[in-house]
């Protein structure tokens, strides 16, 4: 649940719902993240089943979680799968995904995306999210790659999927 939501949802300051998450997180009924905060059962960390998208076993510092409008989580090994699995369920709510550098998990809103470094994580092209901008700046000078908001990074690796399956075709 992101602090924006809530703030909507009942018309309170910032300031109410982070003193109210706050003491729920002392009761340890959720985990504050940065943005919000997580049920605890999301807090345990990445999904044992794999991901959702690719199979692929979640760990590492590339993890992402999808929250669905019916409460559901969705989880995927890195952020390249789970911008594709956002394009495949249009009812997500909120996105985390782990920053590469501390591994804490950010809200995807206000995150850097890092596309197609000239390191291979996971999947390709390799996405990687950053919580601080100047983070994914710094890694971009030695690796490459394109700094982009979720949005951009989504399109970007729905195109190149889209041309990788038009090659295979051909």
């Amino acid at each position: 649940m992101l602090v924006s939501d809530l703030v909507d949802a009942f018309g309170v300051s910032r300031m109410t719902i982070n003193r109210d998450l706050d003491h729920l997180a002392g009761m340890r009924a959720v985990t504050k993240v940065h943005g919000g905060a997580i049920a605890p059962a999301e807090a345990a960390g990445p999904s044992p089943q794999g991901c959702l998208m690719c199979g692929t076993e979640i760990g590492g510092r590339t993890a992402m979680t999808l929250i669905r409008e019916s409460g559901a989580q969705s989880h995927a090994c890195c952020p390249h799968c789970g911008l594709m699995l956002m394009t495949q369920h249009p009812d997500v709510t909120a996105a985390l995904a782990q920053d590469f550098i501390g591994g804490q998990m950010v809200n995807i809103r206000s995150a850097t995306f890092l596309v197609a470094p000239s390191v291979t994580i996971c999947c390709a092209p390799t996405v990687l999210c950053f919580e601080e901008r100047r983070d994914a700046e710094r890694f971009s000078q030695g690796f490459g790659g394109m700094l982009m908001t979720w949005k951009e990074a989504q399109v970007e690796v729905r195109n190149h999927m889209t041309l990788l399956k038009e090659g295979m075709e051909t």
